[in-house]
């Protein structure tokens, strides 16, 4: 077992929880690349570990200066929300649909962002707002994916760290600290928890006992 030092959560949704498993299994991977004879350690191993260091002073800092309030705010109103990511931007998209769909009993999906023309470009509307991430390193992939959502009319929400420049097409943004690409990812979750958390606060929804969900799953 793996003891992941998040302390006892209350609400159903798992937030803090979640954000230590990520810390966790991140760190548990580049150890055993380094340590298996099969692994391939990654390059920047050393600049991971150093910069995870940091990520309770980042995470404090994204909790300082975001606008997630504002944003929630912006687009309550809508019919639908869409979260679209790439590589390791791909479960950070997933886990920012399914936190608000959770807590604000609205409709959420995840999707990667290479899928969208596949298939899920048909539920794009001007009602819809999607939220793009570009915290990861093929952002100019994503850029083109949020585009085509972007002329069908949706709102289109960034998150990226505040060196990087989306373009303009993007009609709110979402920062977050300059690091290393995967703790990048972490912050970026972070951010759509705040997401979440401030849309289910304006709906007054029941935000630590969504309704139909509990803890512990006991039913197969």
């Amino acid at each position: 077992a793996l003891y992941i030092r998040a302390g006892p959560e209350i609400g159903v949704a798992a937030t803090k929880t979640f954000s230590s498993q990520v810390a966790t299994l991140a760190m548990l991977g580049h150890r055993l690349a380094d340590d298996l004879e099969q692994g391939t350690p990654r390059e920047d191993a050393a600049e991971f570990f150093a910069e995870l260091e940091k990520l309770p002073e980042y995470v404090e800092e994204t909790l300082r200066t975001t606008n997630a309030k504002a944003v929630s705010e912006r687009y309550l109103d809508k019919e639908a929300y869409f979260f679209i990511g790439r590589d390791n931007e791909y479960p950070v998209a997933l886990e920012g649909a399914l936190k608000f769909k959770e807590i604000t009993y609205e409709h959420a999906e995840g999707f990667a962002s290479g899928e969208l023309k596949h298939g899920p470009l048909a539920l794009v509307t001007p009602n819809a707002t999607v939220f793009a991430l570009f915290t990861g390193k093929r952002g100019d992939e994503t850029r083109k994916n949020a585009e085509e959502a972007h002329t069908r009319g949706a709102d289109i929400v960034g998150v990226a760290t505040r060196g990087t420049d989306v373009g303009g097409f993007t009609d709110a943004m979402l920062r977050v600290p300059e690091t290393h690409p995967d703790i990048a990812g972490m912050l970026a979750n972070v951010q759509l928890q705040l997401v979440s958390y401030y849309t289910a606060n304006m709906l007054e929804r029941e935000i630590d006992k969504p309704r139909n969900l509990a803890k512990s799953v006991t039913v197969e």
